[in-house]
């Protein structure tokens, strides 16, 4: 469903930056990631949350799209 995924498999977090939700025996892991264009989302990273993300983990995830965005080359993997 790429953009169109919402809660509560994913959800909006801000600044371009979405959250995809899991829970595995009571334990919540979200997978912050980001769009490139409209062909392929790019995982930032990872972690269990206890409550809300914190701004800390958003921030971690829009530096790594910032340096994505630079050189999305640098960082694609090609066979």
């Amino acid at each position: 469903m790429g953009h169109e995924l919402r809660r509560p498999e994913a959800d909006f977090l801000r600044d371009k930056i979405y959250e995809l939700r899991v829970g595995l025996r009571g334990i919540n892991y979200r997978m912050l990631y980001f769009f490139h264009g409209n062909t392929a989302a790019v995982l930032a990273h990872g972690i269990v949350k206890e409550s809300v993300v914190p701004p800390k983990e958003i921030n971690l995830a829009l530096e790594r799209k910032r340096k994505f965005e630079i050189d999305p080359q640098k960082h694609t993997h090609e066979e």
